[in-house]
């Protein structure tokens, strides 16, 4: 099996991803920078085992000097190929970039013991030696600097605090133990955090059975779909339990089922596949995870009081009602906002006109009166 739960047997996934990844190339050789890293990111979203990927994305980020994505990327790469020399180059060039010369130095060492003869990761390698070693020099020229400079301020404060009679040793202030204290309470709340748990698929969502592409197409353009699709979890048959690695599964099973291009004899396959991918960037995002998962929630609760109150239905049922309510409240109200600000506009620019016209009569008006008197002299 691949990651995600995909048989081998079925890699049209892979497929996808490195065509989107040959667009980025085009828009790489191009020069057009961000246009190949929203291809490479789109191709990742499908396949995040891809070194390749990786590296052509870091590539792009430096071109951009979005030198911290580089770095993330380049690490990823070397961690998913750690047998490929140009990999460390990639990483290297990051880490040069962040003047963290020592590091890229190593780095390029390490791909050079995988490819000895690699001209690009040799004058790498020098150069990245050169800038520790002129690093490293004016580092130590401002050491000696800053510690000439700290002994020169100790000497004229003790002169300055022998000739008032100060004490040497003054006393911590009630502030400065307050922070001493919280500052142990921090560290020892630290030091008892447990570590971090991997993120995994859930069993349960990489066993769900998902249907045809044609029963999804059909899934996904229901009649009032833009309304009940509205809930990115219902578009992607998760609940709020799932992690970002069950968002990951998902969007890759369900991009392959219904993309176009596996599609060819279903004419709303696109559509269907963009109410996928619009789910999928909602979730994706840690924040409107939460805020949606948080609208989810709420909906569940409000269903809860209505079934207690009118006892009809089945409770599951009610509570889908009202999460899909509260959606589309939240939907209803952005469209009326967006309605008034659009009323506003157009209101500002009736007004504009108005006096743009007035402006002009004003001046057709003065420009005859002139012609009038000028007639008049002349008589």
């Amino acid at each position: 099996m691949a990651e995600g739960g995909l048989a081998t047997g079925d890699e049209s996934w892979k497929v996808q991803s490195m065509a989107l990844k040959s667009e980025g190339d085009e828009f790489f050789r191009s020069g057009k920078y961000k246009e190949a890293v929203k291809k490479y990111s789109d191709a990742i979203d499908i396949d995040d085992e891809n070194h390749l990927i990786y590296s052509n994305r870091c590539a792009c980020y430096l071109k951009l000097a979005e030198k911290s994505r580089a770095l993330r990327d380049g690490e990823k790469c070397v961690t998913l190929a750690p047998k490929w020399a140009k990999g460390y180059g990639r990483l290297a060039s990051a880490q040069h970039s962040l003047t963290r010369y020592a590091d890229a130095a190593e780095t390029y060492r390490k791909g050079l013991k995988l490819d000895p003869e690699n001209a690009a990761l040799k004058s790498g390698y020098e150069a990245s030696m050169k800038a520790k070693a002129a690093k490293a020099m004016r580092e130590a020229e401002e050491k000696a600097a800053a510690e000439k400079e700290a002994q020169e301020a100790a000497e004229k404060e003790a002169v300055e605090k022998e000739a008032k009679g100060e004490k040497k040793e003054e006393e911590k202030t009630e502030e400065d133990l307050l922070g001493d204290f919280f500052g142990d309470i921090t560290a020892t709340l630290e030091a008892k955090a447990p570590p971090k748990k991997e993120l995994l698929p859930q069993d349960k969502y990489k066993q769900q059975k998902l249907g045809t592409s044609k029963e999804n197409i059909a899934r996904l353009l229901q009649v009032n779909y833009a309304w009940k699709n509205l809930n990115p979890f219902n578009v992607m048959m998760l609940d709020v339990d799932a992690n970002i690695e069950d968002v990951k599964l998902r969007y890759k099973k369900l991009s392959t089922l219904v993309h176009p291009d596996k599609n060819l004899g279903e004419e709303d396959a696109k559509e269907a596949f963009d109410e996928v991918k619009k789910a999928y960037n909602v979730l994706k995002d840690k924040d409107q995870f939460t805020y949606t998962k948080s609208l989810v929630e709420a909906g569940r609760l409000r269903g809860e009081e209505v079934y207690k109150k009118d006892k009809e239905g089945s409770i599951e049922d009610v509570k889908a009602k009202e999460v899909m309510k509260v959606f589309a409240e939240i939907e209803a109200g952005r469209r009326k906002a967006e309605k008034n600000k659009l009323a506003h506009k157009k209101r500002e620019r009736a007004q504009e006109d108005e006096e743009q016209d007035k402006i002009m009569r004003d001046y057709k008006f003065n420009k005859e009166w002139e012609g009038e008197e000028r007639k008049e002299k002349r008589v």
